[in-house]
């Protein structure tokens, strides 16, 4: 099948990962076991993924003019990602990450230089963005540079936003598209209500689709993933691996879940082979690092059948 050309616009982080036993107390000072450190940020994990899949990809950014921007900028192109489109100004943004021994984390973000992006980025880039056949976005940017995009560009390209961390958005700009990804924290800040189990997750999908006709796709972590098209609601379970580290787990899911749309994957196929490559990269530590390329998740996939 024809290469898909893919544009991700969003955040670039320095990630700085501890591993340990649990998060210290107010006033305590507690050991971590170790650190990792390397690329980070919504943007660039989600644009790796891509790259790793065997996508054509280009991540439009910013970073630091610091050691830290040099590094990430080296860490997309050995990832495959077209890097040109990234530009240094200020200070880079940083990820602060704390891994539990249970899997989970702790994220706290430097915004940095990823909040120096404007529409005028936007606009230099035009002929990018039209030649687009997915763009792909989050919320680690200026609101109104995303905003900007989905209304410019919705007719020409098929838009997934990931609304992560969650923000209020108008409707108008939703119904223009493709995809909504959140997770059941975003979920939960957009229809005000709990989302922590399939059930809930399945009505929170409902009112979401409800309110802005947009394709929902609702993670729901452990329990996997719901998504409802206005055409059909379904649920697809998690695979059931030992997590040793979360970090990038939600990012590597849209990463994969793109490549399958450019491969002409039916929506529950989609989620089923996102759900996979996620459920590789939590086997291991290191976020954009762990993600698994192709050939590993054909052959895994293969040794599971």
């Amino acid at each position: 099948m024809e290469n898909k050309n893919v544009v991700v616009l969003g955040s670039l982080n320095y990630d700085l990962i501890l591993t340990q036993e649990r998060l210290p107390h107010k006033g305590e000072t507690f050991y971590a076991d170790s650190l990792l450190q390397g690329p980070g940020g919504k943007g660039a994990n989600q644009a790796v993924q891509c790259a790793k899949l065997g996508l054509n990809t280009t991540l439009i950014g910013k970073v630091g003019e610091d050691r830290f921007g040099e590094a990430l900028i080296g860490s997309m192109r050995s990832a495959g990602i077209h890097t040109e489109k990234i530009k240094q100004k200020g200070q880079s943004g940083l990820g602060l990450v704390n891994v539990l021994y249970d899997g989970d984390y702790h994220s706290t973000i430097l915004k940095g230089a990823n909040y120096l992006l404007d529409i005028e980025d936007v606009e230099k880039e035009d002929a990018l963005f039209k030649s687009a056949d997915y763009i792909i976005l989050q919320q680690e940017i200026p609101a109104h540079v995303n905003d900007y995009v989905i209304k410019k560009y919705n007719d020409n390209t098929t838009i997934i936003l990931n609304n992560a961390p969650a923000r209020n958005i108008e409707k108008n700009i939703l119904k223009k598209l493709d995809y909504l990804v959140v997770n059941e924290t975003e979920a939960e800040f957009m229809v005000g209500k709990v989302v922590s189990n399939v059930k809930q997750a399945f009505e929170a999908a409902q009112e979401l689709y409800s309110k802005i006709e947009t394709t929902i796709v609702l993670t729901i972590g452990k329990s996997g993933v719901v998504l409802n098209d206005g055409k059909q609601i379904f649920h697809v379970p998690a695979e059931e691996v030992k997590a040793i580290d979360t970090t990038g787990a939600g990012d590597s899911f849209i990463g994969a879940f793109v490549y399958s749309l450019t491969q002409g994957y039916h929506l529950k196929e989609a989620v089923q082979f996102a759900n996979h490559v996620s459920a590789l990269t939590v086997k291991n530590n290191g976020g954009s690092e762990s993600f698994p390329v192709l050939k590993d998740c054909v052959a895994a996939d293969s040794n599971k059948i």
